[in-house]
Order: structure tokens, then C-alpha cells, then sequence
């Protein structure tokens, strides 16, 4: 009986064993699929996020110089880039360079290269382009090949488009002097 006794008492062990053995090998798969999904969406909101940031950051650097004369659509070093002035002589350029947003601060005339700029943030590519002469539309390409477009408004007077003499005989609307 006794001998009876310890085979049935090896077999609950056993039992207790493979049952214990499943659950950890359960509570883990769900830890690892749970962890996989978590990485999935902080790397979804950080690739947002930098597209997001990279928009924001041009749109508010144009507001920032919305004056008159003061935004313009220029080359730095063979680049496209926006550039708008800082202080007397002093210009600002945003624009992109092997796989960067890029912004230099640099005098007229200076000599500098783009590749003198800081890198901002990591993007695909960049491009902008006058819609009229109140509107400038940039788009951002994220790292993913998403393209984001911003149209970003000027309200400058040297920005407003000017008209010809037939729309304001029509419309009685005076146009602001370009200085």
C-alpha cells in the first residue's frame, strides 16, 4: 500500500508540475504579445509626432517672421530653402539635407554651406512652394513615406496678392503698397 501510495503521490507532482508549466508559458506569450503591441504604438506616435513636430516647428517660424519683406523662397548651397530675415543682415534658412530638417543662422554674404546647419529632425524629404503670395505650402515626408501638407498663411502687406486695375475699379478695394 505504502508503495502505491508514493507512485500516486509522484503522479500529482507531475500533474502540478505540466499545469504550472502552461501557465507560465501562458502569462508570458500574453506579457510578449502585450509588450510587441506597446512597441508598435509608441513607434506609430513617435513617427506622428516627428512629422507633426517638423510642420509645427516651420509654421511657426514663418509666423514668427511675418513681416513685410522679411519671408522668401531661396537657395542655400544648391538647397531650396525658406528664408527669412532675422536682424539687419542676419538671415534665417530652413531646409533639408541628407535625410534632416535643417536651420542655419547665418549673415548675408557669410560664405556658409548648408551642411554648416543644425539637424532639427529625421524626415524622408521636404518642399514648399507659393501657392499665391499670401499662401505657402510645405510638405513633409516622414521617415514612414507619409507626406504631411501645410498650407501656412502670410499676412504681411508685401505678401498680398497685387491686382490688376480691372478688380479694383470693380471691387473698390484699396491694395497695400509693397515696401
Amino acid at each position: 500500500m505504502n508503495k502505491n501510495r508514493l507512485q500516486k503521490h509522484n503522479i500529482d507532482i507531475m500533474f502540478l508540475m505540466i499545469l504550472f508549466l502552461i501557465f507560465t508559458f501562458s502569462a508570458v506569450s500574453v506579457l510578449l504579445l502585450a509588450v510587441n503591441s506597446y512597441k508598435a504604438v509608441v513607434v506609430a506616435n513617435e513617427e506622428n509626432s516627428n512629422t507633426r513636430a517638423a510642420t509645427a516647428y516651420i509654421r511657426e517660424k514663418v509666423r514668427q517672421h511675418d513681416e513685410s519683406g522679411s519671408i522668401e523662397i531661396a537657395e542655400i548651397d544648391g538647397n531650396k530653402a525658406i528664408k527669412m530675415k532675422e536682424a539687419e543682415g542676419y538671415y534665417l534658412y530652413i531646409y533639408y539635407l541628407d535625410g534632416y530638417l535643417m536651420e542655419l543662422e547665418a549673415k548675408e554674404g557669410a560664405g556658409v554651406t548648408a551642411d554648416f546647419g543644425n539637424q532639427l529632425l529625421k524626415i524622408n524629404g521636404m518642399d514648399f512652394s507659393w501657392k499665391n503670395n499670401q499662401l505657402m505650402e510645405v510638405q513633409v515626408e516622414e521617415t514612414t513615406g507619409e507626406k504631411r501638407i501645410v498650407d501656412i498663411g502670410i499676412k504681411s502687406a508685401v505678401n498680398y496678392i497685387e491686382k490688376t486695375s480691372d478688380t479694383e475699379e470693380d471691387s473698390g478695394e484699396e491694395v497695400p503698397d509693397a515696401d
